[in-house]
């Protein structure tokens, strides 16, 4: 398909990049990786043949008749205890060296094509509201910003979490998750809205169906008027589609305002890549990380070409 031919094109320019630039630079974590697998693997036997000792023990007591009312319950859950552990501990070291992944590895990742850099904190706050994508919300709070330039457009990558006021004691979370900002040189002199099935349907707009049937089943399509809506083809979807993959959304928001678009991927919990158990010297590791760079500029070619 075109579309696998563009984004392994795009993939063999980031997969020469960590040959040349990243892999020096990560030796010492995938050194500090196998001490902590080295840990992992010593604490889990640990864990895990004291849970073995206690069943023995349990086994002995049950065989001796030794009746001793409390002893049962503490040998069970002594038991319970430590073959859980067993199993949490790969979990938890797993999880804490993904959060390292992400300070350590992701900066790294940022060069390449777009050139991303820092950006300021709640910079992208009207443009967010300008897409009527989200109301009554009054705190917008970001875990990371990133800027870049790609094909005469600019891009906004934020980990976002956007508050609603207090009800009491307690803010609620109206969104938290990935909010993708792209800035054309041409607009639509249009105002559309796409939006996943599962999302709340709050708009002034009226609701039109694209001739593409797997796009309807999915989503719903809103626009200020109907002339201008071109640019949602097959192609559009393909790229659409993915970028709900590689992103893991459990929801899908989508507006395009003039020439503004903005893209809100709602997740469960925070996006992390690689593996503990996965050597980061090899490219292809990284390519759940890559993919999410790479979707986003094929939405952009599709979009200029379109426009």
């Amino acid at each position: 398909m075109w579309y696998n031919k563009l984004m392994e094109n795009k993939k063999e320019i980031y997969y020469k990049y960590f040959q040349e630039k990243i892999l020096p630079q990560i030796l010492p974590l995938e050194r500090y990786r196998r001490k902590v697998i080295l840990n992992v693997i010593l604490f889990s036997l640990l864990f895990f043949a004291l849970g073995l000792g206690f069943v023995y023990l349990f086994v002995v007591v049950m065989f001796n008749n030794i009746l001793v009312p409390i002893l049962f319950p503490i040998i069970l859950f002594l038991t319970y205890v430590f073959f859980i552990k067993s199993i949490i501990i790969p979990i938890v070291f797993g999880k804490e060296f993904q959060e390292k992944l992400k300070t350590r590895i992701l900066p790294l990742f940022l060069e390449p094509v777009a050139n991303f850099t820092e950006w300021p904190e709640n910079k992208n706050l009207e443009t967010i509201i300008d897409s009527l994508l989200f109301y009554n919300f009054d705190t917008q709070k970001e875990n990371f910003t990133y800027f870049g330039l790609y094909n005469n457009t600019n891009i906004i990558i934020s980990d976002t979490k956007l508050m609603m006021p207090p009800k009491g004691a307690v803010r609620p979370t109206l969104f938290k998750g990935i909010i993708i900002q792209l800035e054309f040189d041409k607009s639509i002199d249009n105002h559309v809205i796409l939006m996943s099935k599962n999302e709340k349907k709050a708009n002034p707009y009226k609701q039109y169906n694209p001739h593409i049937q797997e796009l309807n089943r999915y989503l719903y399509t809103f626009a200020k008027n109907p002339k201008n809506i071109k640019f949602i083809t097959k192609d559009f979807w393909s790229v659409i589609k993915r970028l709900g993959e590689v992103y893991i959304a459990k929801g899908f928001d989508f507006s395009y305002r003039n020439n503004t678009v903005v893209i809100a991927l709602r997740h469960k919990r925070p996006l992390r890549f690689g593996f503990l158990f996965r050597s980061l010297l090899k490219a292809k590791n990284y390519d759940d990380l890559i993919d999410r760079f790479i979707v986003i500029y094929d939405l952009i070619d599709i979009l200029n070409n379109q426009n």
